[in-house]
């Protein structure tokens, strides 16, 4: 790479490639993603920008039944309708009732079904919506996708990231039988990506699988990932005090602080040295923090050891944020969230709890780590949408930053997507600088996103993504 007076040279081992009037940064890491989920979004019903639940109906409607019988469809948000109830049961069964159906809510914790889909997962429960656990009889139920179906998600969902200057992605609760397809592609050139793939650990189902972790160039894999609870959007996120428009609720805890220890210790003395836990409501948070401090008691897991993360940390307790700096956790984080989330997080938080929401100002003062994901498929896979998050913090159809006060500077934002971003899966020592003996990932960009106003960002073309010293997009 040879940085000129008009732009930018890129020479690889056969072939020279000129943008002019151009920048190159290091390549772009989504921290926190799930690669076969934006396979499935890409391939599937889309409801994300639907406006009402008859909006949504009328799409599904109009599909044709995929994998084994069933129609899916994800991305439908009730804060987006006018009537922002959640939707029933009937509405499906009234449109479609004799092929099965299921609609995941956009932050994957809620499930929209008909009669035709619980029946055939077997299932009593009459609520309309499913969250979190209560799901799992219907993921069960779905016939699972072929391995070319995989590979072909994969591959569509791993091209969108290159296309948007990503390198590198930290796969979340990966399935195993999405491995085999993923190093099918890896070791046949065909992943433009590098992957870090974390296995899921709700109830230690690597062991069951008797995965252990992997290196590789492509893929990597790396850590286990549970869950302490579930989102904000569908009440599911655990609190230390009721939500503001549900005060029967505070949220449901996935798993107790036992509970995640025990996983946790179970896991690095299987040699795992990530540990990735999601937790969104100050609760859940400090349940986590309490059990990673009984881990970093422990004599062979001190700080330099084991990587300890926390995934979202949306909202975190004033109490909660020196702890989480004293306990070396990285906090994983999605700046578009908290784009999208504005308005429902002030109905579910009240005023007096905000500032606690969303925190990046506070955690980086603190000393805590942060790196940036998108969480796709429930955000688009763009590092450019989260660096304008961080840097301007304003929510769609607002005009001014939202709680303003936890904004973070151009360069933090970079650093969260790239090299921060890399030392959460503990590959900063040959990932996320331009200089010798790092790996050649870099992102070529149409204007310098150090210097550029703040409203240009956003404007920021990616103009071709490098991976391994080979071209993976170019305009």
């Amino acid at each position: 790479m040879l940085p000129c007076p008009t732009g930018t040279i890129i020479r690889t081992e056969t072939d020279t490639y000129d943008y002019p009037g151009c920048h190159v940064l290091p390549g772009f890491v989504d921290s926190h993603a799930h690669i076969v989920g934006l396979g499935k979004r890409l391939t599937s019903v889309s409801l994300h920008d639907a406006r009402s639940a008859d909006e949504c109906v009328m799409r599904i409607a109009a599909a044709s039944p995929s994998q084994g019988g069933w129609i899916q469809a994800m991305g439908w948000n009730q804060e987006l309708w006018e009537d922002s109830r959640y939707p029933s049961t009937a509405m499906l069964d009234d449109a479609i009732g004799h092929i099965p159906v299921v609609a995941s809510r956009v932050d994957g914790h809620a499930l929209w079904t008909n009669s035709a889909a619980r029946q055939a997962a077997g299932l009593t429960d009459t609520a309309d919506i499913l969250a979190d656990d209560a799901m799992a009889p219907i993921w069960t139920a779905i016939p699972a996708p072929t391995s070319e179906e995989l590979k072909n998600m994969i591959v569509a969902a791993t091209a969108e990231c290159a296309r948007n200057g990503i390198t590198e992605v930290h796969d979340m609760d990966v399935d195993a039988a999405w491995l085999d397809p993923m190093r099918e592609l890896a070791e046949s050139g065909r992943l433009p990506v590098r992957v870090q793939s974390f296995l899921r650990s709700q109830h230690n189902e690597w062991d069951t699988w008797n995965l252990l972790p992997a290196v590789g160039e492509f893929l990597r894999v790396c850590g286990v990932k549970m869950f302490a609870d579930g989102a904000l959007g569908s009440h599911g996120a655990a609190l230390l005090a009721p939500y503001t428009d549900r005060p029967d609720t505070t949220g449901t805890a996935l798993l107790s602080m036992q509970d995640i220890v025990d996983r946790t210790a179970h896991a690095i003395d299987a040699g795992w040295w990530c540990i990735a836990t999601h937790a969104i409501g100050d609760a859940a948070v400090r349940t986590v923090l309490d059990a990673y401090e009984r881990i970093r008691r422990r004599p062979d897991a001190g700080p330099s050891d084991i990587i300890l993360r926390i995934e979202h940390a949306q909202h975190v307790h004033p109490d909660d944020v020196r702890r989480m700096a004293e306990l070396n956790v990285f906090a994983c984080i999605q700046p578009t969230h908290c784009l999208s989330d504005a308005p429902m997080a002030e109905r579910r938080l009240g005023r007096d709890r905000l500032p606690w929401a969303y925190r990046w100002r506070s955690l980086l003062d603190a000393g805590i780590r942060i790196s940036s994901g998108s969480d796709f498929p429930i955000e688009p896979p763009s590092p450019i949408e989260a660096i304008d998050a961080f840097v301007r913090r304003i929510p769609r159809g607002h005009d001014r930053p939202w709680q303003a006060q936890e904004c973070i500077t151009r360069a933090e934002a970079l650093m969260a997507s790239t090299s921060w971003a890399h030392a959460a899966a503990d590959m900063q020592y040959r990932r996320g600088s331009i200089e010798p003996g790092f790996d050649a990932d870099v992102v070529v960009v149409d204007q310098d996103l150090h210097a550029c106003p703040d409203d240009m960002i956003l404007r920021t073309q990616v103009m071709a993504t490098f991976t391994a010293g080979k071209l993976r997009y170019g305009r």
